[in-house]
């Protein structure tokens, strides 16, 4: 279980501005990144290395890229699938 999610401010911001359904539906997959920073639905991005891996979760209408540094969860990009 991871020790830190981080959502640079500009990833908040561009959350902020979404449809209700979609910011919400954002949340719960971010959120959920804290319990099991790497679901089964997760796809790595590149080659996973011994300390860092770029993986793209699509849930709800929504995808996130993110990073897994050790214990730290980083959101590196957000978007709405409509």
């Amino acid at each position: 279980m991871p020790d830190q999610l981080v959502v640079p401010r500009a990833i908040r911001l561009q959350i902020m501005g979404m449809a209700p359904r979609y910011r919400t539906a954002m949340r719960l997959v971010i959120m959920s990144l804290l319990t099991d920073p790497i679901p089964p639905d997760a796809k790595p991005l590149g080659i996973e290395g011994l300390e860092h891996a770029h993986y793209v979760v699509v849930r709800d209408d929504v995808t996130v890229y993110y990073l897994v540094m050790g214990e730290t969860v980083v959101i590196n990009n957000v978007h709405p699938d409509s």
